[in-house]
Formats: C-alpha cells, structure tokens, sequence
C-alpha cells in the first residue's frame, strides 16, 4: 500500500447534458471528445471520471484487504447540502484488481477530480478536491475544474448546459497487430496439454488466455476510443481505468460479464461460459449452445463456482435452473443471471464491496475449476502475466453501492506515448474455456471472435 487516506471535499451540481444525433447517447458523444481516468457505460448511462484527486495501490494477496482499508479511511467533507445521506450522488473510485496476486500489475482505486453522473436521464456532476471548494455551487471555483477538463457550464432553464470544448470527436491514427507473448500454434499446444490435465483429473475445466499487440501511428485518443466501444457494444459494461503508474497502467474493453453488482443489501451477478461465433444463425447458435453437453457443462461449473464461493457472504442466492441466449455483435454466449442477498455481521454490517469482489473472484469462467489446481496450471501454460485482464473491474461508492465487471473484450494500455495520458502501443487478451472434448482449433477460433471488439473500435479486423 503507498497512499495515505485524505482527506477530500466534494461539490454536487445537476446540469442538463444537452442532445445529439437522434438515436445516439449524448453521454457516448461527450465521452469522445474527453480524456478520462475512469469510465463505466450502458446503454448510454453511467460515470465518467476526469482528473485525479486520490488514488490508492496495492498488489499481492493482500491487495483487495488493502485497497478496501483505504477507501473505508478516505475522509468526506460534503458542501454543505450535498452530504452524502442527501446528494444524489455519492463519491466514486473507479477500480481494477489485478487477476492473479503474482501479477507484476498493480490493482489500483482512483478516485477523479470531476464525475460526472447521467442515469434515468439526470446528470450530476461531483468535484472532489484535497482543498475546500468554493460554498456555492457554479461559482469560480467549479467553472475552473471543468475548464481543466475541456469542459464549461451555459446558461439554461431550468438548468445550466454541460458543454464540451470543440465540436468533433478526434479521428484515431492508423494501427497495426504484431505478435502476442507466444504464436497461435503455441497456443493450441497448451489447450492440448490443458485438455491432457483435465483427462488425468488435475481439473475440470481450465481457461486459456492469449495476447497480441498492438501498435499505433499516434497516439490514441482514449475518450474517442471508448466511444467507439460504448456505442458498438451498447449492451456490454464499457470501462475505463487509468493510472499514471507504470506498474498499474490503464484498463480498458466492453465487457458482458458482471462479477457482482451491488444495491444496499442485493447481489447480483451475470455469468457467461459457452461461446459460438456470430457466424452462425441465431437459431443455429441457439440449438448448438443449449443441446451441446460440452457447452452446458463449461457453463455450469461457472456458475457453480460463482455460487459456492459467495455462499459464506449471503443469506440466498437464486440462479436460472438454465441459461439462456445472449446475442452480442461478435458473439452468442450462455448466460446465467445470479441474484441474492448479503448477510449482515454481528453488528449488523454488510461485507464491503472489496470484500464480496474477492470471494467471488476468480470463478471458472475465467481461470477454472478446482480453482487452485487451474489456478497453478495457468501459470505453466500461458506463459504470460494477466495483469488487470480477467480481474474486477468498475466502480464503488461511499455507501457500498458497486459494480464490478470482469475485465475482458479489452486491453491493457502499456504506454503513455502522447499528451493527456494517450497510448500509442496495446495489448490485446482473450481465453477460452477448456473441458473434456474440447478441440484446439475451436478454441483459436473463439478467442479470434472475443479480440473482435478490440480490435475492431482500433481500426483492424
């Protein structure tokens, strides 16, 4: 751990966020022409972070107890009339835990200097600062915050307008693929040695991951390249989470997968394992998903796992007696959506979102079952580090509220090579789900499918 809790103020204001095109979001279109350190979008709703005005870091096993300590220690002076009991909207630090506790990674909590909030079509901002805010709201104290961020407040009824500097999204540069840590034959060679495991009883199933790189002429544009996500893939969680240290970098994908969401004493989970490629018809996806025994057993060990690892923090947890269809653009998945409810300690107390994050983190979806065994197999056959790939994801809130994802369909940015934090090189990572009767050319062509979104909101095929 290397940060000290701070003490932070807060400003809440509710702006009008404007329109845009017909049928477009207007939080997507601003998202395009900012540069964030954090973000998390769906179907057009969610937070935006811009600036920094704390941040934690922590890495190891202890990384989730860690990071949990010190946000439970941040202190808040809320403006007065916008504590955190009344304002709509409580303070948030964006997240991202590395997958494995070797990782050379760093797991990260960021808290922003602006937020900016658009849910059931209100939009609030909060600017959070080490120093006192001015005590009115919209003075020019707050106007100079957003003018940092490219930002202005004008004048309307009832309302003032959250404006955005400029009038186009930046045009992202010419890119390039070049090869991951191993080869696509290296790859199939460790899904025929995973499958050998699994036939010896080491595990039942094991999941693979692969990389490649990613090159840009320029430097990328973070903002506009998360809009391109947010907007292909309105569905899927977009999420963003950016950090000046080398050792966390940023995190960034449109992932469909929700490793726990939680509402006061509610849990919610949504998990996905069974995947065929959009090649096939709708029908045809449907029959061979849910008649296929290989595909409903990678997907029931997911969610059995997710259940008997968060069995100790609920009082009840409710999953589909079958999955169903979900229809992605690159994808069709089996989908189980989870839900529950938390148990209060001795003092009445609910475990805290770090906490429910990691007795639910890894779950067979992304690293297999037994765990531990899949666990140490990873390490042996991939041959790369996961960094924040495959690891929670999202946001938490000073009263317990959360979401987090699991971070795939993504990248992990390894420069900073241009102004405002703007990346110029990439790294590219998807896995498969290895059982009994698996094949390894399958599962190459699967993992070419999840690198899609990627690859696509980056100009390539």
């Amino acid at each position: 751990m290397n940060a000290q809790p701070p003490l932070l103020h807060t400003v809440t204001v509710e702006v009008n966020l404007g329109s845009s095109a017909p049928g477009d979001s207007v939080l997507v279109a601003l998202l395009g022409r900012l540069t964030p350190t954090g973000a998390w979008l769906r179907e057009g709703e969610g937070l935006i972070g811009l600036g920094q005005a704390a941040s934690a870091a922590a890495s190891g096993p202890r990384r989730f107890p860690e990071l949990a300590q010190w946000w439970a220690s941040v202190s808040w002076n809320p403006n007065e009339g916008t504590t955190p009991a009344l304002s709509p909207l409580s303070p948030v630090a964006f997240t991202s835990v590395a997958f494995s506790a070797e990782s050379d990674y760093s797991s990260r909590l960021i808290v922003p200097e602006l937020l900016i909030s658009h849910r059931e079509g209100r939009t609030h901002l909060l600017m959070i600062s080490a120093e006192p805010h001015e005590a009115v709201p919209g003075t020019a104290d707050v106007d100079a915050v957003l003018a940092r961020h490219g930002l202005r407040l004008k004048a309307g009824d009832p309302l003032p307008e959250l404006v955005a500097e400029g009038s186009a999204v930046p045009q992202l540069p010419k890119t390039s693929v070049e090869p991951g840590t191993h080869s696509e034959r290296q790859y199939m060679n460790a899904v025929t040695a995973g499958l050998s495991a699994i036939a010896e009883g080491t595990v039942e199933k094991l999941v693979l991951a692969r990389d490649v790189a990613v090159r840009a002429a320029a430097p990328v544009h973070t903002g506009a390249l998360l809009a391109r996500l947010a907007q292909d893939y309105s569905e899927c969680w977009t999420y963003y989470v950016h950090s000046t240290s080398a050792a966390a970098r940023a995190v960034l994908g449109a992932t469909p997968e929700m490793l726990v969401r939680l509402r006061g004493d509610r849990v919610s989970s949504r998990v996905l394992a069974g995947t065929v490629d959009r090649s096939w018809s709708p029908q045809e996806a449907e029959d061979r998903l849910l008649r296929d025994a290989k595909q409903h057993r990678e997907h029931d060990l997911a969610v059995q796992s997710l259940v008997e690892q968060l069995a100790p923090l609920t009082e009840s947890l409710q999953s589909p007696a079958d999955p169903r269809v979900l229809q992605l653009p690159n994808v069709y998945h089996l989908a189980s959506d989870v839900t529950g409810q938390l148990t209060r300690n001795d003092d009445g107390a609910l475990p805290g979102p770090l906490q429910v994050a990691e007795r639910a983190h890894p779950t067979a979806a992304v690293c297999g079952t037994p765990t531990r065994e899949a666990g140490q197999l990873l390490q042996m056959l991939e041959g790369l580090d996961r960094g924040p790939f495959a690891g929670p994801v999202g946001w938490m809130d000073t009263r317990g509220n959360a979401d987090f994802g699991i971070a795939l369909r993504g990248a992990v940015a390894e420069d900073t090579g241009g102004p405002a934090q703007c990346p110029t090189q990439f790294r590219l990572y998807a896995g498969c789900g290895i059982v009994a009767n698996s094949v390894p050319e399958d599962e190459l062509a699967e993992t070419r499918a999840k690198l899609r979104p990627m690859l696509a909101a980056l100009g390539l095929q």
